[in-house]
């Protein structure tokens, strides 16, 4: 038989997950990356990052929040993954990204991210499972 979470179990765990996003010197962020792993751009977060979860699920706070893309990566497509990290880049979660509406764990404005562009994150939430 399956573990499962009470609703006030699930809250709590997925709290304590987020709130690591606001742990170092600053506040967290998203960092966007390309098929090939090259970092394109970083979206800083609200400090706090998260409000507290309902129903297992806790959305980011103040979107949409917005990042340009770095200097050093050029042009890339940001279709496979982002990273969710504290200020100090210890990596707490991961998964995918695509346009609003396409399904990825988050999504945000364009995923063709060229040098100097203005990027929005328009949807970011984490689910704990039951």
């Amino acid at each position: 038989m399956a573990t499962t979470l009470s609703t006030t179990a699930r809250n709590a765990a997925c709290n304590a997950v987020v709130d690591l996003l606001d742990a170092g010197s600053g506040a967290g962020k998203i960092r966007l990356q390309s098929a090939a792993g090259a970092y394109l751009c970083d979206i800083a977060l609200d400090d706090p990052a998260f409000g507290n979860a309902a129903a297992g699920v806790a959305s980011a706070a103040g979107l949409p929040n917005s990042g340009v893309g770095l200097a050093a990566a050029g042009t890339g497509t940001a279709c496979t993954k982002f990273e969710a990290t504290d200020s100090d880049n210890n990596v707490i979660y991961s998964g995918t990204v695509t346009v609003t509406g396409g399904g990825g764990d988050i999504t945000i404005d364009n995923t063709s991210i060229a040098e100097n562009q203005t990027v929005n994150l328009t949807s970011l939430t984490h689910t704990q499972p039951a």
